[in-house]
């Protein structure tokens, strides 16, 4: 684990006012991100939909690696049915995908945070969600985070994924 705090963070960002600027696109800093993964991947979503301009692939990709991942899923069963479908299967498919539901009893309470983060050395922090629209449509803002400040985020997802219900894989108990 990476500890360098030296590093400026590293900002990206969607939307055609904001794209071509000098500043470097969200997609563009996920796929890097992904593929610079060696143990794990943490993950917190609020909304994630089948048309999210590739991340699915992404996921895949990083599971096939044998890479650890961890998603938060804010109310799982309030995702598009597609957006189900997939992840159980890719739940089934790799054992190395962990899934949780964020469904707190109180309707007012909502995982609305938008985190990734690798390996606990670097994260992601910004407004996307893993969506099309979040992805290149929406007018969104991502900074890349290392050192000390990653680990610390990779620490909050971990004591929120020990608080959230684990979402089993068809066919396999939880």
């Amino acid at each position: 684990m990476t500890h360098d705090d030296s590093h400026e963070p590293e900002i990206a960002v969607t939307g055609n006012r904001w794209m071509g600027k000098g500043t470097g696109s969200v997609w563009t800093l996920l796929k890097e991100v992904f593929s610079k993964a060696t143990n794990e991947i943490q993950i917190a979503t609020y909304s994630i939909t089948e048309s999210s301009a590739g991340f699915f692939d992404l996921l895949d990709d990083a599971l096939a690696r044998r890479t650890r991942v961890t998603m938060i899923i804010n109310r799982f069963l309030s995702q598009p049915e597609s957006v189900q479908e997939r992840l159980l299967e890719l739940a089934e498919k790799y054992s190395n995908l962990v899934l949780r539901d964020f469904n707190p009893e109180d309707r007012r309470e909502d995982l609305h945070a938008k985190l990734i983060v690798i390996d606990h050395s670097i994260a992601l922090v910004g407004s996307a969600n893993l969506t099309w629209k979040g992805m290149v449509m929406n007018h969104e803002l991502m900074v890349k985070l290392s050192g000390k400040s990653a680990n610390a985020i990779g620490e909050l997802l971990d004591r929120l994924a020990k608080s959230c219900t684990p979402i089993p894989a068809a066919g396999k108990p939880d």
